[in-house]
């Protein structure tokens, strides 16, 4: 049982560690809950830039909607498959992967109607598009992901109740796992 709680939060937290380090650069260390009623896993982010425009604040609104996603999206990643029913579950019990998944929809909102009318998709289409670009991150780097919860398993005989990560061992597991 604790392997598993174990290999959820570190999948949630990679996941969240690589979309944030992909698509920005933001992310820093991870804290992994290695029990079930511990304390929160997190993965700390750099503080957000200074926006010059628009676009700048588009961009990186539709960027984290995706980071806030990345968590649930590699905890429902089973065998290369994303397990919408784990996925389902994840962002509904409110709870765990919920409140991210609360706040990418809220961002999300903003992110839509800072889009130009003119190459705007529906609301749903758009929503998709951060969902597969999401997916398209986490599946390109399912090794990455499968390295950092291989770690934690090893690091939790050290330290029963959380594991830490700092940034430049996430660093060093993200260039070995290419």
């Amino acid at each position: 049982m604790k392997k598993e709680i174990i290999r959820n939060n570190a999948s949630h937290e990679a996941g969240h560690w690589l979309t944030g380090w992909i698509l920005g650069q933001s992310s820093q260390s991870i804290l992994i809950s290695c029990e079930s009623n511990g304390p929160d896993s997190y993965c700390e982010r750099k503080p957000h830039p200074n926006f010059l425009n628009l676009s700048e604040i588009n961009e990186n609104l539709g960027h984290r909607v995706i980071n806030l996603l990345s968590g649930a999206k590699a905890e429902c990643l089973v065998m290369g498959e994303f397990k919408h029913e784990i996925y389902k579950d994840l962002v509904s019990d409110y709870k765990g992967a919920w409140p991210d998944y609360f706040m990418a929809s809220e961002l999300f909102r903003y992110y839509y109607r800072s889009i130009p009318e003119i190459s705007r998709k529906s609301f749903e289409e758009e929503w998709r598009e951060l969902e597969r670009k999401c997916e398209e991150i986490i599946l390109s780097n399912i090794q990455f992901i499968n390295s950092v919860t291989s770690a934690a398993i090893e690091k939790a005989k050290l330290s029963p109740l959380t594991v830490t990560f700092s940034f430049e061992e996430m660093i060093d597991i993200f260039h070995n796992s290419k």
